[in-house]
């Protein structure tokens, strides 16, 4: 009978998570991953990366993130589909193998991830596309700059969302000044 318990306790289970729970399980411990975002050095403006693209890579994890690496024109494919947002997120400049972590809760004036969004949305005309994400980089000033333009000579993408790439690019004294990184 003590045989019997101890199968029903320990072996039972265990080939139940075998026989396809387990993996369930891993996949939705490996989708609440936060994501690690590496833009390139300096660059201010909207990023934006668009999920379930067919064909385009997935997202690598490192180090227990989703890693997004930013080419130049601020736009990133991949196909892997977005997840859960976590608080865990980070950000990083990047120039090579150089990465340096941007303050997301810093004082305003240190700030540089300063809006984000994410669609589509409720109101999207169709055809309706994959799930895309928008986060604005850069210095406070310049995202108040940015928003106040007029929107209707704003450039867009071919989805009316705002045009992607930098609007600016920060000095190397812009970020020893904000703290990003040091002489």
């Amino acid at each position: 009978m003590k045989h019997l318990l101890l199968l029903l306790l320990f072996v039972v289970p265990a080939l139940a998570l075998q026989n396809g729970t387990g993996l369930v399980q891993d996949q939705n411990q490996r989708r609440v991953l936060p994501y690690r975002f590496l833009i390139p050095e300096g660059y201010v403006g909207w990023i934006r990366v668009d999920f379930d693209v067919p064909g385009a890579p997935e997202l690598m994890v490192v180090d227990g993130y989703y890693v997004f690496e930013f080419p130049k024109s601020g736009r990133l494919e991949t196909s892997s589909s977005d997840v859960v947002e976590s608080r865990r997120n980070q950000f990083f400049y990047y120039a090579g193998s150089v990465k340096h972590q941007l303050h997301v809760g810093a004082p305003i004036t240190n700030r540089l991830v300063q809006e984000e969004f994410s669609g589509p949305g409720a109101g999207h005309s169709a055809p309706v596309p994959s799930r895309y994400r928008y986060i604005f980089i850069g210095p406070r000033a310049l995202f108040e700059k940015y928003q106040a333009s007029d929107k209707r000579q704003s450039a867009k993408e071919a989805d009316g969302y705002p045009k992607v790439g930098a609007q600016t690019w920060l000095t190397d004294d812009d970020l020893v000044r904000m703290k990003v990184r040091q002489h």
